[in-house]
């Protein structure tokens, strides 16, 4: 498993996505395979935080 980057600042992650499709759908996966839908961002006290929530299938009924 790749090292966990702890924080990362807006440019460094401008820098990652850049050659990346720029209509290319964004979500956040964790180290047990469980995906995030990213549903906002919002000032915090010392940064950025991305606001995520749980990722579900629309074409799953429950």
């Amino acid at each position: 498993m790749d090292t966990a980057i702890k924080q990362i600042t807006v440019q460094e992650l401008i820098l990652e996505l850049q050659n990346f499709p720029s209509d290319a759908q964004i979500s956040l996966t964790d180290g047990y395979g469980e995906t995030f839908s990213i549903v906002g961002f919002e000032a915090g006290s010392d940064g950025v935080n991305i606001v995520i929530a749980d990722d579900v299938d629309s074409d799953d009924d429950g």
